[in-house]
């Protein structure tokens, strides 16, 4: 069969692609690149909304191709939690309903600037502030059909209703918080691992994933780094060396990028708000209080 029956669900800037990146090492699984298809979903939230997503079946089997001797096959579509609908309708279409699902939660206020963050620095459709963006959110994305789900900021932190959904419909769901995750990453790894009933192994954690907390200089700069142009095309023949071209992009970016500055504490404790009842739910939902977020 070569289909995933392991899927990291979300949510997305909780930690999923180092955990994508962690259990490729562990040799009874293997995950696909690139590591968000987002086959699941892309055509029913619009195919313009994300970038190289995996449009037809086809095209979603090759990404496994050469991998049914594996225990488990698996891919890690971040947007995949919050549209439970679709997702779950998809999985027991095209997979099965013994898939295992892993997801990852961060503090809603965290993630939500975060992924503000996050979208900023790779999409040129995002240049609101973080309190715009906020206020804007839902009719942006609704409104422009080519905003991706990343812009959805409060949403994607409103938990409960997207862990519970499902909690429902699948029987093997693992719930990792991103804040033990960082804690005591070795014995969270070692919970997957369990929760996968396979063999706990050693993995290398020295390399880091997605890296956040900067932002460029100026949307001049972002617009050559991000966008296709002549320059970059011309530079792929004048440096055939991709190790090369990587090194002088990480300088280019070392130079014209600064640090994110903390989140604006009117806007903190707005969020705060925002999220009360719904990490109140969480929490009973899932057994365990999670109210420190908010504090």
């Amino acid at each position: 069969m070569a289909l995933p029956n392991l899927l990291i669900v979300g949510a997305a800037k909780s930690g999923t692609t180092s955990l994508h990146n962690y259990l490729n090492q562990h040799p009874d699984v293997f995950m696909c690149s690139p590591k968000e298809p987002h086959f699941l979903i892309n055509k029913e939230i619009g195919e313009e909304r994300i970038p190289k997503g995996v449009l037809n079946l086809e095209d979603y089997k090759s990404l496994f191709e050469g991998k049914s001797e594996k225990r488990y096959r698996g891919e890690s579509s971040v947007m995949y939690l919050s549209f439970p609908e679709i997702t779950i309708k998809n999985i027991k279409k095209y997979l099965s309903e013994e898939v295992k699902i892993i997801i990852m939660l961060r503090n809603p206020v965290e993630r939500a600037y975060s992924g503000y963050q996050h979208v900023k620095r790779y999409n040129m459709m995002e240049n609101l502030s973080f309190k715009d963006a906020l206020e804007l959110t839902e009719n942006r994305y609704q409104e422009t059909l080519n905003m991706t789900p990343a812009s959805r900021y409060l949403l994607l932190g409103n938990y409960y209703n997207q862990v519970k959904s499902y909690q429902q419909q699948f029987d093997d769901v693992h719930v990792v918080i991103y804040d033990d995750y960082k804690a005591n990453l070795n014995e969270e790894l070692n919970k997957v691992f369990d929760f996968l009933t396979i063999r706990r192994i050693t993995v290398n954690t020295e390399q880091r994933h997605m890296v956040g907390g900067w932002e460029w200089k100026n949307e001049s700069m972002k617009k050559i780094m991000m966008q296709k142009n002549p320059i970059k095309t011309m530079l792929k023949y004048i440096i055939p060396f991709k190790g090369l071209r990587k090194f002088i992009r990480l300088k280019l970016q070392q130079e014209n990028t600064k640090l994110v500055k903390n989140i604006k504490p009117e806007t903190e404790k707005w969020l705060k708000m925002y999220y009360k009842e719904d990490v109140a739910q969480l929490s009973e939902l899932l057994n365990r209080d999670l109210n420190h977020w908010l504090v």
